[in-house]
């Protein structure tokens, strides 16, 4: 919550308009194993995809493997012993009308090394509606997204067989 906090006041909002948003708020659970593998330059780990919650922890043991598109460029994350990784998701930049993007990302394998996550994604209640703050607009025109229940956004994610930040290009109104 410090971090929403953070981001909040960060965004000119109240310190708490982040949390309260959350309401009951929604959390996803996920662990990966990925074994070592011979061919690493032929299989993918984990496809790349954006989180729809609003920020993930990750945690992760010392084998590199995440990596995020940056300028359109796949780029390693290098893991620091002893930290956490947090990226934000799609719901917070929808929430700030695009001023925080999500993390686009993917996982790769390693050829002598099993390489082990552990995520847990944080967002609102499913039955809450993501939506651009209304103090972050000045007028309609400023929206970038269009509302749309939480739940009815994790469906269309993960329903998508377009990998990437598609499900989020598909409630944009304008291309920002």
């Amino acid at each position: 919550m410090k971090i929403a906090s953070a981001i909040s006041e960060g965004l000119g909002l109240d310190h708490d308009y982040i949390e309260k948003s959350l309401g009951e708020g929604f959390q996803v659970h996920a662990a990966n194993y990925y074994p070592p593998c011979p061919e690493p330059d032929k299989t993918l780990g984990l496809a790349a995809h954006s989180d729809h919650g609003g920020l993930t922890i990750l945690m992760q043991n010392d084998v590199d493997g995440l990596q995020i598109k940056h300028n359109q460029t796949w780029t390693a994350v290098q893991h620091v012993p002893g930290t956490f990784l947090v990226n934000v998701g799609d719901y917070l930049e929808v929430l700030s009308n695009g001023r925080y993007k999500s993390v686009e990302h993917r996982a790769v394998v390693n050829a002598h090394k099993k390489r082990i996550s552990v995520a847990v994604g944080n967002g609102p209640e499913l039955t809450a509606v993501v939506a651009p703050a209304s103090m972050l607009l000045v007028e309609k025109s400023d929206i970038h997204y269009q509302p749309i229940a939480y739940q009815d956004y994790i469906r269309l994610q993960q329903s998508s067989t377009i990998r990437g930040k598609s499900p989020l290009q598909a409630i944009m109104i304008n291309n920002i």
